[in-house]
């Protein structure tokens, strides 16, 4: 690399612990890691967190905008963003590309999600067509996954800007990690994950109401561990808030008999979350939350080789081949969930090579070396050869 050539690299670092986030804490240390020269503007603010007002946001706002003034007003440099798919980061963003450019600087927009079109969608006219002009700016469009290309389809000319950057995990996977067994001891349980924020469109209450039905039905043996926040969403039905969502969650396992059998921890990290990943033997994320796009909490999962249930959404499907990998439910159907738990739990030798499959995909597309190879080299500009391959081209099913 040129060693003149510098960077800016705008995203959010934890905390608050989210997939956008802990995706850009990986790029920062890997530009850490290989002493590439770049300064960091951080989207989270000096004390992120999920639950800020509007007024402290729009504060917060302006405070990050200053410093990303004072970092990209001299010189020629590569500015990578982090984009939001809503109206209020939009305006952030808009702000910062154009600005970049008007300084002669290269911009890359990076988007870890899958709503970009429906916001598009739903902005009037005017504030659409400064959408295009914005993004048009930009030198570079990272996606997460090639289903994800066709957000952008609202404006053809973007295109031949979009490159795919699948999602990596996010920690260093021990050497000893291999697939898994189903417990051979009809007293041990079948551990069942959910690892991600409690947000009803995430499906965590058809979660619950599956593993009812397993117990109901004189299913296997099982436990279910829920890891997470309990946030409220714009896409919620049920759900009032966040301490309402709670407040559901623990009625319905009161009323339904299933303490003991279904268990809330809050948020875990470190060595306990790693923990947790290896001793599950299936990981359920059957979600359709609005801003999803190739959720990160699958990807480590699949490196661990859980049998991983969730939906035909968004780039889900890349990362979860059904039938052959894991298994995909249609959303707000928890006796599909039931039903393929079930089932594989009666096929253990089926259940082991979907747990193979499951590693064998992750480490042919997901791993951390994979991504930060990737988004790095496209960074520089010079793609080089070795991107041709299957580990850092388009997605290979194994």
């Amino acid at each position: 690399m040129n060693s003149q050539q510098h960077y800016i690299l705008v995203g959010p670092v934890p905390p608050p612990v989210a997939g956008q986030s802990l995706a850009f804490q990986m790029l920062v240390e890997e530009f850490e890691q290989r002493n590439l020269p770049h300064q960091i503007v951080n989207l989270s603010g000096k004390k992120g967190s999920f639950n800020v007002s509007v007024g402290k946001r729009a504060l917060q706002y302006f405070w990050i905008l200053l410093d990303y003034v004072r970092k990209t007003s001299f010189g020629k440099k590569t500015v990578y963003i982090t984009i939001a798919q809503s109206l209020q980061g939009f305006w952030r963003d808009f702000f910062m590309i154009w600005y970049a450019k008007c300084f002669g600087h290269s911009v890359v927009c990076h988007l870890h999600g899958g709503n970009y079109g429906h916001f598009f969608d739903h902005q009037p006219g005017w504030i659409r067509r400064l959408i295009r002009a914005t993004l048009l700016k930009a030198d570079h469009i990272y996606v997460l996954g090639e289903r994800l290309r066709g957000m952008f389809d609202f404006e053809p000319r973007l295109g031949p800007k979009l490159d795919v950057v699948c999602n990596g995990l996010p920690f260093i996977l021990p050497d000893t990690i291999g697939a898994k067994k189903l417990p051979s001891n009809p007293d041990e349980p079948v551990v069942i994950l959910y690892l991600s924020n409690l947000i009803e469109s995430k499906g965590y209450l058809h979660v619950l109401e599956a593993i009812d039905l397993l117990v109901k039905d004189g299913g296997p043996k099982v436990k279910c561990l829920f890891f997470g926040r309990f946030l409220s969403n714009v896409d919620d039905i049920l759900v009032r808030s966040a301490e309402h969502g709670r407040e559901l969650f623990e009625a319905f396992v009161k009323e339904r008999g299933l303490e003991g059998i279904v268990e809330y921890n809050g948020t875990i990290q470190g060595e306990e979350k790693l923990k947790v990943l290896q001793q599950s033997h299936f990981f359920v994320l059957p979600t359709q939350y609005d801003n999803e796009g190739q959720p990160l909490s699958i990807i480590e999962a699949m490196a661990f080789g859980s049998v991983v249930i969730s939906t035909d959404y968004r780039g889900i499907p890349e990362m979860v081949i059904d039938g052959d990998s894991g298994v995909l439910v249609p959303f707000a159907e928890p006796g599909a969930i039931a039903d393929a738990i079930k089932e594989l739990c009666g096929e253990p030798a089926r259940y082991e090579r979907m747990s193979l499959n499951a590693k064998k995909h992750f480490k042919a597309n997901f791993t951390r070396e994979a991504h930060l190879e990737k988004i790095v080299s496209l960074l520089e500009g010079t793609t080089g050869k070795r991107l041709n391959n299957r580990r850092y081209g388009r997605m290979t099913n194994v």
